[in-house]
């Protein structure tokens, strides 16, 4: 691959050195020893300027850790021993900034997510900003109060202390000036992650723009300090909002962001990096190789670093997220994965062994009367090609004591009913919470949940059976999107089918196994029309959208093209009439909604969509609720007289 040099377009800046960093939330000795290993080598490879990301020393999602305030001040303490490691060179680093001397509106101790600028060994003052902060220090501006971000409920923001001082918040925004070995000036801004997304905030008629500020007061570049999660799309979104920022101030912007995965508890939040050098147009410039630590040398000859495809991103942040579990609890892990010879454990156990190695993986396999022949071979043939260790543990005696305990159960006041719910959701149960958790614990393995979103979302699992592990790792993934993955690693990474091709060309359908109902051997399977159900709820979910919004689509003659699904003829042969099909979308809403007790209680999931279940996503247990509209709209869809429209 051929290497390109120094963009003329960045040869009057100082060489500068972007370091894509790895950072373990929660760690701050741990990352302030690599900055410091890493401030060596880019002295030694000739930088004269060295960026860091946004929360560098202490990680970004530490929940309320950020309320401990013997960990914040030890953490803000750190910068002095960066700022000693300035000798000879600027210094850019994201850490907490403490003011001992106010306090946030809750009453806690002040702390500002901030920007901390040494050079030469002293922290950089800035004489004609307003009084207030210690030198060196800019704070974040903009502070994302969506999403999994908290920053509003920890941090005290630029545009809030502007505001207690009844001051413009652009009086801030005035450019650091460092004097440089060669004798000459350099004069730069410095924002932090959202400061860059301004286009959301106001400012009288105008988007808060920081950067556009700094150019009007003679900045040469701006960098950017970030810790900003992958998810889907997000990459493209900056591109536009970087080329749209640009357009209105031409600089160079420098981006650089966190490596690896941090949690919040319920989501494990995965980070690509994808630090780059932008020209004063939005051009790409440089780039750093994403999901891996990298220190990007503006000066340096580099290599084109090419666009990854969603699957492929996909693919690297999954193997991302189960990695980051080794980082928590301090050892390599070992896993233990229920392989039912369907796509999803067959996907889960690929990733296991991609990201930790087929040794720290083992896979066991518990068949009942309803298990079909060939999903057992599926199970122990992919364990095989995988080298994981495989174990069939039959639990049909255990399933029949269990089944006879629960029928004679009588009360009182209650004979109950023995449904064909209850002897499935058993068997579930007997794999979870009694082989799965029993097995794990006998080994010391941790072992995963292999639902998909969109079994998670219409309830398609068991609670305290399917509904357990230590962490999701496909829970993010619709049901194609599982398929589209399983392609890829047979396509793309194996170049054979490790996975077995009659789960991939439907010869198997998707099936629980769990009664005759669900017989494989006879095409039978889960209730869920995969494709359509994955478009419908993906529009739910992750658009938030309601059941209402669909139905005037339909009369609109849009819903195909809305859903982003077109297959016509299986729409025409799963709803023969609107009434069948609005009677669908009614479960599907239902479903969503009733089965939040499951999801509150379902282990984490690594964040990969718009809105993943978790506290991305934060649900409540509500009652059924309609648009007031909703009653009309419904009855001109089944008053249609040509179906579909």
């Amino acid at each position: 691959m051929a290497r390109v040099k120094c963009p003329a377009e960045l040869a009057h800046l100082p060489a500068i050195a972007l370091v894509q960093m790895e950072v373990s939330a929660g760690r701050p000795e741990r990352n302030l020893a690599r900055m410091l290993a890493h401030i060596q080598q880019a002295r030694r490879r000739g930088a004269e300027v060295v960026v860091f990301p946004e929360l560098c020393v202490s990680g970004y999602l530490l929940g309320d850790a950020w309320e401990v305030d013997a960990f914040v001040r030890d953490v803000a303490a750190c910068s002095e021993a960066l700022r000693a490691a300035s000798r000879g060179l600027v210094l850019i680093f994201g850490n907490v900034v403490v003011d001992e001397s106010a306090r946030n509106e809750d009453g806690r101790l002040r702390k500002y997510n901030a920007a901390v600028v040494c050079a030469d060994g002293r922290y950089v003052a800035r004489p004609e900003v307003p009084p207030g902060l210690p030198a060196g220090v800019h704070p974040k501006t903009l502070q994302p109060n969506y999403r999994f971000f908290d920053d509003d409920r920890h941090f005290y923001s630029l545009r809030k202390l502007a505001q207690s001082l009844r001051r413009d918040v652009l009086e801030w925004c005035r450019p650091f000036t460092v004097a440089m070995p060669s004798g000459r000036l350099f004069r730069f801004g410095v924002q932090l992650c959202e400061d860059l997304w301004a286009q959301d905030y106001e400012y009288g008629a105008a988007p808060l723009d920081t950067l556009a500020a700094y150019r009007a007061h003679g900045a040469e570049a701006v960098f950017n300090l970030s810790a900003s999660p992958w998810t889907w799309r997000k990459n493209d979104k900056r591109r536009r909002v970087v080329r749209e920022t640009l357009a209105r101030a031409p600089l160079p912007l420098l981006y650089v962001n966190h490596v690896g995965a941090q949690n919040n508890g319920k989501n494990v939040v995965v980070f690509d990096g994808d630090s780059t050098v932008y020209g004063r147009d939005g051009t790409v410039l440089r780039r750093a190789r994403p999901w891996r630590e990298e220190m990007l040398l503006t000066r340096e000859a580099a290599s084109a670093v090419p666009e990854q495809q969603h699957v492929e991103a996909v693919y690297h942040a999954l193997l991302t997220g189960i990695r980051h579990l080794d980082e928590v609890r301090g050892v390599p892990n070992r896993y233990l994965v229920g392989v039912s010879g369907g796509i999803d454990s067959s996907v889960v156990a690929c990733l296991l062994a991609q990201a930790v190695g087929s040794d720290r993986v083992f896979a066991v396999n518990m068949p009942t009367r309803h298990n079909a022949r060939i999903t057992q071979d599926n199970a122990r043939s992919l364990c095989a090609e995988l080298g994981v260790d495989f174990a069939s543990l039959p639990i049909q005696a255990l399933y029949e004591s269990v089944s006879r305990l629960v029928r004679a159960a009588r009360f009182a006041h209650s004979r109950g009913r023995y449904t064909q719910r209850v002897d499935e959701n058993i068997q579930a149960r007997i794999r979870g919470a009694d082989v799965l958790a029993g097995v794990a614990a006998k080994h010391g393995l941790i072992f995963t949940n292999n639902g998909n979103k969109t079994e998670v979302a219409l309830g398609y699992a068991t609670l305290y059976g399917d509904v357990s592990g230590a962490l999701a790792p496909v829970a993010d993934l619709y049901k194609t999107e599982i398929l589209e993955l399983a392609r890829y690693l047979n396509e793309r990474l194996y170049r054979r089918p490790v996975i077995p091709q009659n789960l991939l060309d439907g010869t198997v359908v998707p099936s629980a196994e769990l009664s005759r109902a669900q017989d494989v051997d006879k095409g039978l399977g889960d209730p869920i029309k995969y494709g359509y159900h994955d478009a419908v709820l993906r529009q739910l979910i992750d658009y938030r959208r309601h059941v209402v919004e669909l139905l005037e689509w339909q009369l609109e003659g849009q819903l195909f093209a809305r859903l982003g699904w077109a297959d016509e003829a299986r729409f025409r042969a799963y709803f023969a009439d609107a009434r069948s099909w609005v009677r669908d979308l009614e479960w599907v809403e239902r479903q969503v909604r009733v089965n939040c007790f499951k999801r509150i209680q379902a282990p984490p999931i690594i964040v990969l969509s718009k809105r993943a279940f978790g506290f991305d996503l934060r649900e409540s247990q509500l009652p059924e609720y309609r648009p007031r509209r909703y009653a009309a709209v419904r009855r001109r869809v089944l008053a249609q007289q040509r179906w579909p429209r």
